[in-house]
């Protein structure tokens, strides 16, 4: 009984258990990331103090205008790289994660594994 128990526990309850902390693990990486919002404002200005609005000489707006394309050609070259990075990281992240679920299956058939190389007799080379 009680291995019955264990063995539904595992693949239910347990299992559910997993998949909600990989979704959890992945959920804070995009987040830590901030992939969309790095999206939603890829060309806007890069930490931009003095270029607001300039109401002063053509030479002054011209040299605001350009101060802003600077900053924005600097915000969408930091950004991308940024979300370049946290899609690496998250596919990185997205493959461990499957290999643990896949282990988190597999687990339990480990001990059956073992005892059936015991009864045959089996050893690693190294003993």
């Amino acid at each position: 009984m009680f291995l019955v128990g264990m063995i539904s526990w595992w693949y239910g309850q347990g299992w559910r258990g997993q998949l909600a902390r990989v979704r959890e693990r992945l959920t804070a990486t995009a987040g830590f990331f901030s992939i969309g919002q790095l999206f939603s404002t890829l060309f806007s200005p890069f930490r931009q103090i003095s270029a607001g609005s300039v109401n002063g000489s053509l030479g002054a707006q011209l040299r605001a205008f350009s101060d802003k394309t600077i900053s924005r050609v600097i915000g969408a070259f930091v950004r991308l790289f940024t979300i370049l990075a946290g899609i690496i990281a998250l596919i990185v992240q997205v493959i461990f994660e499957i290999i643990v679920l896949v282990l988190w299956l597999l687990l339990p058939l480990f001990p059956i594994a073992g005892m059936i190389l015991f009864a045959i007799g089996w050893a690693p080379r190294w003993i």
